[in-house]
């Protein structure tokens, strides 16, 4: 795995090569890094909900997108030109199996009020925009 240096780009953070900034006991900021610009400016609260997750289900989450900016977000299919992931309130984790969805839904679901379901991750974020509607679980 790289290792990572934090350098602070206006209000945003920027992932750089050779060392990691640690966010929780098992969460670390290049995690969330977007893969088109490596800005990873994530919402610390999302961390505490995912790293309380991390800790009930007993084993990794693998965070398969995390913060990503507005040039990124446009370039994947069908993603929301609101996203909740370009203001780092989302995450995407990887699932593999439907016994592993089971359970990382029930939890989920336990933890976060805007939880989205798809084939190979489960959505979830923390947003509480007024155009986000609460308490909610889709299927994509």
């Amino acid at each position: 795995m790289r290792k990572y240096d934090l350098s602070v780009m206006g209000d945003a953070y920027k992932v750089e090569p050779n060392a990691r900034e640690k966010l929780s006991d098992n969460f670390y900021r290049d995690e969330f890094a977007c893969p088109h610009c490596g800005v990873a400016d994530i919402d610390p609260r999302l961390v505490l909900k995912l790293q309380e997750l991390r800790s009930t289900i007993g084993r990794s989450l693998v965070i398969t997108s995390g913060y990503r900016c507005q040039e990124h977000n446009d370039t994947i299919p069908h993603s929301s030109k609101r996203s909740s992931h370009i203001k780092g309130l989302a995450v995407d984790i990887a699932c593999g199996n439907s016994i592993d969805r089971y359970e990382l839904v029930a939890l989920s679901m336990k933890a976060f009020k805007r939880v989205g379901i798809y084939s190979g991750w489960i959505h979830v974020d923390i947003d509480e925009s007024a155009d986000k509607l609460q308490n909610v679980m889709w299927v994509g």
